[in-house]
């Protein structure tokens, strides 16, 4: 068998113009260069490593808190993420869904009949989950509150789906799901819980008990990590636009995954632009 061979990014955070007065903490994300690093992202995926899959783990976009405005955005981004060549598929973050009053807008643009999904491919399982709409949460911290959850109903098929899947599973997800202080965190040292999955324990409960979990892959903190619970292996990738070293330079944080039936090796990677311009 062959190695399977995925790229995983996450939270470019497009915008065209900084949002102003969002209600949104944004200091340090570096949206201005999303546009050149995807672009380059799209060719060296194209052209020098040549996956099986691509997987987008959330927050296409930095949202304006503005509805109309964040259908366009998110369209455009996801039309330029059609220039893939290789198959490609994405979770749906929290900024992605904050202005929508259900995720049907957002799995519309995808072309998605549902956000919760999953798919083979070379004898891999591959879990996408996505995160529900309440509405009768506030849109405060970047729509966190209102997006945070796993509905009942996708709880109960990720739980049936897992039993009647006896392949190598990878699970995707925007929120993280592994127990995690957020110490040292920028955006999330103060307040942990925004940074986690809401009901991440019913999440885990089913996990917990399946043999074939390959690894959980997550977004949405902001930082790249890697941790163990209860044997399973999770990887959390930061933003491709932080400005993680606080020197004005993108992160450009990817990972390409390998596996070769066995096992799954992670190599982080990361996007410079030249000179750090536009």
């Amino acid at each position: 068998m062959a190695n399977t061979k995925i790229v995983f990014f996450s939270d470019l955070h497009y915008a065209p113009e900084r949002p102003i007065n969002n209600g949104s903490i944004i200091e340090r994300k570096l949206m201005e260069y999303s546009q050149p690093l995807l672009q380059k992202l799209i060719h060296k995926i194209n052209e020098e490593i040549k996956p099986d899959l691509i997987i987008n783990l959330g927050d296409l976009i930095e949202d304006f808190n503005d509805h109309d405005k964040d259908i366009v955005n998110l369209t455009y981004i996801w039309n330029e993420f059609k220039k893939f060549k290789y198959p490609f598929y994405s979770c749906i973050g929290n900024h992605d869904l904050r202005s929508m009053t259900s995720r049907k807008e957002v799995e519309h643009i995808m072309e998605y009949a549902h956000s919760t999904f999953s798919f083979d491919i070379n004898g891999i399982h591959i879990v996408i989950l996505g995160t529900d709409v309440n509405n009768n949460m506030g849109r405060e911290a970047g729509g966190i509150l209102k997006t945070q959850f796993i509905s009942k109903e996708d709880l109960e098929w990720l739980e049936k789906n897992l039993k009647e899947n006896e392949l190598p599973t990878i699970v995707c997800v925007h929120f993280g799901i592994a127990e995690d202080n957020m110490k040292g965190n920028w955006w999330f040292e103060s307040c942990p819980e925004d940074a986690l999955l809401a009901n991440r324990k019913e999440v885990k409960t089913i996990l917990k008990n399946k043999k074939n979990i390959i690894s959980v892959f997550s977004g949405h903190q902001h930082w790249t990590k890697h941790i163990e619970e209860d044997g399973i292996e999770y990887h959390i990738l930061g933003s491709m636009t932080e400005n993680i070293n606080d020197d004005g330079i993108p992160d450009g944080v990817y990972f390409i995954a390998e596996f070769d039936g066995e096992s799954l090796e992670t190599i982080e990677k990361h996007i410079r632009l030249e000179n750090n311009n536009v």
